[in-house]
């Protein structure tokens, strides 16, 4: 049987500080970088969805960072309650009706049916969908729907992922980048 010996190195406590300082430096700029990344890559994807998202939607994009020595934390999210939607995909129910702008009425863009300047009026038709027409022109506005199917069309958990898999190679890339 043999034994092992350990003495104390002078400096060791030092030198064993300046190293977990410098591991938790490197987690907390792995983090900041992977938010960083997760953000500018899931914006990039909301403009490339089909769809008008104008600057709204990207910009609402965020992500926040929490680091405890050895491990970080990146929570994305949206500042758009609504957003899911988009990211899940799922069905959407009106209450009874939605009402849709229709695709020429270009002043019902933007508008609620409710909030429609000068009033609607509503025409039932057999067979097809309810209309909202204006008092003033008597001109079709927005039609009716039950319900409306969301397609996916974020896919910001998927960015999420990949980035995941790229967090070892961010993380040595920051901890050489520190000195110690």
């Amino acid at each position: 049987m043999a034994r092992v010996r350990f003495k104390k190195v002078r400096g060791a406590d030092d030198a064993m500080a300046s190293i977990k300082d410098r591991i938790t430096r490197a987690v907390r700029g792995t983090t900041t970088e992977a938010a960083r990344v997760v953000v500018k890559e899931g914006r990039r994807d909301i403009t490339s969805a089909p769809g008008n998202w104008g600057t709204r939607w990207p910009a609402s994009l965020r992500a926040d960072t929490e680091v405890n020595q050895s491990r970080g934390v990146v929570t994305v999210y949206s500042t758009i309650p609504y957003f899911k939607i988009f990211e899940y995909g799922g069905k959407i129910k009106g209450k009874p009706l939605l009402w849709i702008p229709l695709g020429f009425a270009s002043d019902a863009r933007n508008v609620m049916a409710r909030d429609y300047p000068g009033g609607l009026f509503r025409v039932d038709r057999t067979g097809k969908a309810p209309l909202l027409l204006s008092r003033s022109t008597g001109e079709p506005k927005y039609f009716g729907k039950e319900s409306v199917d969301i397609p996916q069309k974020f896919h910001i958990r998927e960015t999420c992922r990949s980035v995941g898999r790229r967090v070892k190679d961010i993380y040595y890339r920051v901890y050489r980048s520190l000195k110690g």
